[in-house]
């Protein structure tokens, strides 16, 4: 009985030997080294997008795009990665009319992340209000190259009447509920142009989330009038409320109008725009925001 116990601790222990083998391999085989994967080249952002006003007097404006790499432990190599960026055969913008790509080898040095590719925008061959991409991309690089390889910049040409711009808040009141209005003077906005007497202008008051809401420009008075709706047509929510317009009567602070709501063209550049606007969320309840930009 003895010999039999001995020889039943003697097959077990194989068993058991074989099973931890077995399992052992298995995870080996599952194992990463996520230290390890491939290093890929690519943009740091996949879009950009420029306003240029026409100027006869500027002849090239120059413009930076970061170029960096992810993967293995994503961080600073001690190497250098060298990347060749190209025109992509999609850029609507055409290299040596719209822009120039003078250099097209960068390195992103050892111990870093990022190099600045850069390009030369050529206004004089830009025609207000058609608006291109320049699209360039990533064609090789010293390690492997991103399957996101591509960079789109929307270069906007203007008139130099445009409103498009980054302004500072000179004067902003919002008020909640008919209460006292506060100030959120000293924010910036950017207005963007859309089309030929068309904006949109992000955020309300004090709200960078709040929302967009767009507004139209009458060339011969300068008066603004606020949109409805957006884009596609449908109604414009703010903070997620239907926007007030002047047309609709629901102001119950402040005047909106013609006088609170215009464009004034000033010879410096620095042109004023003066909105009325807010949201509404029943009587008593109004949300109400003017301010007057003027553009830096």
């Amino acid at each position: 009985m003895k010999n039999i116990i001995n020889k039943f601790n003697v097959l077990a222990c194989i068993v058991l030997t074989t099973m931890f083998i077995s399992c052992d391999a298995i995870l080996d085989q599952d194992e990463t080294d996520f230290g390890k994967g491939p290093i890929l080249a690519q943009f740091e952002s996949p879009k950009g997008e420029i306003n240029i006003i026409k100027d006869p007097t500027v002849t090239s404006i120059d413009y930076e795009i970061p170029i960096t790499f992810f993967g293995g432990l994503n961080v600073p190599l001690d190497r250098d990665v060298q990347v060749t960026i190209a025109t992509s055969p999609n850029s609507a913008a055409k290299e040596g009319v719209e822009f120039e790509l003078t250099t097209t080898t960068f390195t992103i040095p050892a111990g870093q992340k990022v190099a600045n590719a850069s390009i030369k925008i050529l206004p004089a061959n830009l025609v207000a209000f058609d608006f291109k991409d320049i699209v360039l991309e990533i064609t090789d690089s010293s390690e492997s190259v991103s399957d996101n390889n591509t960079f789109a910049l929307t270069v906007k040409a203007l008139d130099a009447n445009t409103l498009a711009g980054t302004y500072t808040v000179e004067e902003g009141l919002y008020s909640l509920r008919a209460g006292t209005p506060s100030s959120f003077a000293g924010r910036k906005v950017v207005i963007s142009a859309i089309s030929p007497g068309l904006y949109a202008h992000p955020g309300i008051g004090p709200f960078d989330g709040g929302g967009t809401y767009y507004f139209t420009v009458d060339d011969a008075t300068g008066f603004i009038t606020i949109l409805p709706n957006d884009l596609e047509g449908e109604p414009t929510l703010l903070n997620g409320s239907p926007i007030m317009t002047c047309a609709g009567g629901q102001f119950e602070k402040f005047t909106c109008d013609n006088t609170t709501n215009k464009a004034t063209l000033m010879p410096n550049g620095k042109h004023i725009v003066e909105t009325t606007t807010g949201y509404f969320r029943g009587v008593g309840q109004t949300r109400e925001f003017y301010e007057r930009l003027v553009r830096d």
